[in-house]
Order: structure tokens, then C-alpha cells, then sequence
């Protein structure tokens, strides 16, 4: 005797389908926004060739990391980014106007960012309850249209509960050293950031690429 074929097995690769395009939005969700930008609709000047990087960050290992990060994300053939802490080593003592004004002649910078870290915050929220529906190993065939869905799929109930989210928010401040004004500021705010270098990526896609689309920077 033999097995009986299925007959339509479009259902269930439909379902995979939709999953699969379901999990690639979701990793591909970005967890750091770019919450406020503003930006110098009459600038005129050329974009910035050198560029002071001032992390204003209390704890001085964290500046150093962070000033370097923003130094390697801004250093293309086009442009130069500076680490402040190599020519200022504590901003304590040496971050008053004259200072950085000097070393900004000293390393030829038109421009110098200021990078304030306000630290990170936990915030909690309370998620919905759900129910998920998990394909089962066996197709369930013979149980019919109607009898296909819950044959093939088990139910999970998910109670809703309480999670903790930790946002670190950051304000970037471009300033153009021609004019002593700013050209460009913004603030970010990263969702439960998991590395540096995740973070600095994807303030590459939304802090760099919209100094740029202004042509601030090249």
C-alpha cells in the first residue's frame, strides 16, 4: 500500500516563510535611535578635514574607550578625528576654553566634537502576556483543513512580567572652530547596548551618516 501524499504543503511552507522573514526584521532592528538631531541650515563652509574629539565622560578610562571609538568611526581618507585625552590628559584641570582653544591650533582641527555620556539609566516596563504557536515534527496531514492548524502546532501561554532595560543617552555636539558655533548636535539613545563596537557601528549609521547628509563631514 502506498503512503498517501500530501496534497497542498502550501500552508506550512507559507508559515516558514513568514517566520523567517518575521526573525530577519527583528534582528535586523537597530537599539540605538537618534531621538533629536538639529543641524545649521546655513552653513556654508567646506565639510570639517580634522576633527577634536572631547569625550566629556566622568569616569577617564571610559573617556579614553570612548574618545578612541569615535576617533576610528570619524578617521577616513577624507577626514581626520583626534582623541582629546592624548593632548588633554585631564579635563579637570586643562578642559577650559584657552586649553582646548590651544590645542586646537596646536593639531590644525576646523572642528571639534564633544561627546557628553550622561551614564545609563534602568527603566522598566511590563510586557503583554502572549501565546506562540510552535510547528510540531509531524505535519498532521490527516487531520484535514480544519484539523491541520491544531494538529501541527502546539500552544505556549507566556504570562506577562516585569523588564528591566538599561538606555544609555548621549549628546553629540559638532562645533566649527572658524566660528565657535555649533553646526551639528544630537542625542542618542541605545537600548540595552551590548559592545562597544556594536554601539559605535550603529552611530556610524545614524550620527555620521546625517553630519554628512548635511555636509559637515564628508
Amino acid at each position: 500500500m502506498k503512503n498517501k501524499q500530501p496534497k497542498n504543503r502550501q500552508p506550512y511552507f507559507l508559515l516558514l516563510t513568514l517566520l523567517s522573514a518575521m526573525l530577519f526584521l527583528l534582528n535586523g532592528c537597530s537599539s540605538t535611535l537618534l531621538v533629536e538631531n538639529w543641524s545649521d541650515k546655513n552653513y556654508s563652509g567646506p565639510p570639517m578635514k580634522k576633527i577634536l574629539i572631547i569625550g566629556v565622560i566622568n569616569n577617564e578610562k571610559h573617556r579614553r574607550s570612548f574618545e578612541n571609538e569615535f576617533t576610528s568611526l570619524l578617521t577616513t581618507d577624507k577626514r581626520t578625528g583626534i582623541a582629546s585625552h592624548t593632548l588633554l590628559p585631564d579635563l579637570k584641570k586643562s578642559g577650559n576654553k584657552e586649553k582646548v582653544l590651544a590645542t586646537v591650533k596646536e593639531v590644525g582641527a576646523d572642528a571639534v566634537m564633544i561627546v557628553t555620556s550622561h551614564g545609563v539609566v534602568d527603566q522598566q516596563r511590563v510586557t503583554a502576556p502572549s501565546v506562540d504557536y510552535v510547528p510540531n515534527a509531524g505535519m498532521g496531514y490527516s487531520s484535514g483543513m480544519y484539523g491541520y492548524y491544531n494538529t501541527s502546532h502546539s500552544v505556549i501561554f507566556s504570562p506577562g512580567h516585569t523588564v528591566t532595560d538599561t538606555i544609555l543617552r548621549v549628546d553629540i555636539k559638532l562645533f566649527s572652530v572658524a566660528t565657535e558655533k555649533v553646526i551639528w548636535s544630537g542625542k542618542t539613545e541605545s537600548l540595552n547596548p551590548k559592545s562597544a563596537k556594536k554601539l559605535i557601528a550603529e552611530f556610524e549609521r545614524l550620527v555620521v551618516r546625517d553630519m554628512r547628509k548635511g555636509g559637515f563631514i564628508e
